[in-house]
């Protein structure tokens, strides 16, 4: 299955890829540095510089595999939640509310108030109407949500 992505999410992460080849380049310069004072067996600084750099690797493959592979979908006004709609919902009994935006994999991250699609939340949400009430199962027991906003 191809990854969904939101165009905000399709640009976020070429802007992370172009930070990443950056920082690839700057890696690759520590290791060169720690190279030329090290005896490779012992130096922490040479194995450290080595493991940051392999990681900036293995993070620019899988940013590459989802942006060859990722199926940009943009989000449309509708009566019902779908991909890439922003949410706004409450917990049934509270009165602080919740944005979210329905999202991939790819680019979900709660901090910056988006879910995936494949999360407990997000796939209780799809295809809610406003005004209604969604139960989500949660590790503490069922929570039941309000969607209040659909917006695109």
């Amino acid at each position: 299955m191809k990854p969904k992505l939101t165009v905000d999410g399709h640009n976020q992460l070429q802007t992370r890829l172009s930070k990443l080849r950056d920082e690839k380049t700057d890696a690759r310069e520590r290791i060169r540095t720690a190279r030329k004072f090290c005896d490779f067996r012992e130096d922490v600084t040479y194995a450290e510089a080595v493991d940051h750099y392999e990681q900036i690797e293995t993070d620019i493959l899988e940013i590459e595999r989802v942006l060859d592979d990722a199926v940009i979908i943009e989000s449309e006004q509708s009566k019902i939640v779908t991909f890439g709609n922003k949410v706004v919902i409450r917990e049934v009994g509270e009165d602080e509310t919740e944005n979210y935006r329905i999202v991939g994999e790819a680019e979900a991250n709660i901090e910056n108030g988006t879910i995936s699609i494949s999360s407990p939340l997000g796939r209780s949400l799809l295809g809610a109407k406003v005004g209604q009430i969604v139960p989500i199962e949660s590790p503490a027991g069922p929570i039941e949500f309000e969607v209040l906003k659909i917006e695109a």
